[in-house]
């Protein structure tokens, strides 16, 4: 008994120490694991983001990380937190599709539009022209530089879908035959030719340089149809129903012509070299 007794006191430094041994090497374990975890946590994009952003990044109060990115206080406009990263979500999910690849043109012209914008703003600001000083010379040299515009065109219109018979009407139109008789004969002959009053005469304005009555267009293609055009009437609208609306687009034309001038001056300021390879003024 006494023989078992001084073993085990004899054993039992080995054992403490083994057991001190056991639990170093384990803290150690778990120490070299913690420190691995750390490591990686750091070189995290997101992780990164996080650290180096705090609580605030310019200025702005952070809520809440999408894949890293902030979502500013600031920036939800009245939105709920679920709706913004809900947003950020489905901006990913368009990323990841290569949506923003596909909508490079578009965001570029989107671009274009709101720079020149902003510059024609600014070009603006020192060019000072009122409705109110606009003269009734000026407006009356308008009015009858540009009667075309001030005149409502009354027109119908006798369409097919066959060129040779538009061919045809349009020979007997100008022999000053009706359309609704030409019409009549080619539908009971089981003909498609139909005749009816035009909705946007405006469209055709240019097709009648004159306001004589009863002129014939000639034949014009719209899609699969063909269409001969007759002036009705022509309806002036006078000087003094057309002066308000003079002097906005003498305004406008002001600020176009402040625009050009601008233009102009920086083109040669700058030496950029313009090539006009079509005048798109002229027909086709």
């Amino acid at each position: 008994m006494r023989t078992k007794t001084l073993l085990q006191l004899l054993l039992l430094p080995a054992l403490v120490t083994s057991i001190i041994l056991g639990c170093s090497n384990s803290e150690k374990k778990e120490a070299k694991n913690e420190e691995k975890n750390i490591k990686e946590e750091q070189t995290n994009p997101q992780t990164k983001e996080r650290a180096t952003s705090g609580v605030k990044e310019e200025g702005k109060i952070v809520v809440a990380y999408v894949n890293g990115r902030p979502i500013y206080k600031e920036d939800l406009g009245g939105r709920s937190l679920q709706d913004a990263i809900d947003l950020e979500i489905l901006y990913e999910e368009g990323l990841r599709r290569g949506l923003d690849k596909e909508l490079e043109d578009k965001i570029e012209n989107f671009k274009k539009r709101l720079i020149v914008t902003t510059l024609q703003r600014e070009i603006l600001k020192n060019v000072k022209v009122n409705p109110s000083e606009i003269t009734d010379k000026e407006i009356e040299e308008y009015y009858n530089q540009n009667k075309d515009k001030y005149r409502y065109l009354v027109i119908k219109e006798i369409v097919t879908d066959d060129k040779s018979i538009a061919e045809e009407i349009q020979k007997r139109a100008l022999q000053g035959e009706d359309f609704e008789k030409i019409a009549s004969e080619y539908s009971q002959a089981g003909k498609n030719v139909t005749v009816r009053d035009v909705r946007n005469p405006r469209k055709y304005s240019n097709v009648f340089s004159g306001n004589e009555i009863g002129s014939i267009s000639q034949i014009i293609q719209e899609g699969n149809e063909f269409k001969i055009l007759k002036l009705v009437n022509v309806r002036e609208i006078p000087l003094s129903r057309a002066k308000q609306a003079i002097k906005y687009n003498l305004v406008a034309r002001k600020k176009a012509d402040a625009i050009h001038e601008f233009a102009e001056k920086v083109k040669k300021e700058h030496n950029i070299k313009v090539e006009i390879l079509e005048n798109p003024e002229e027909g086709e």
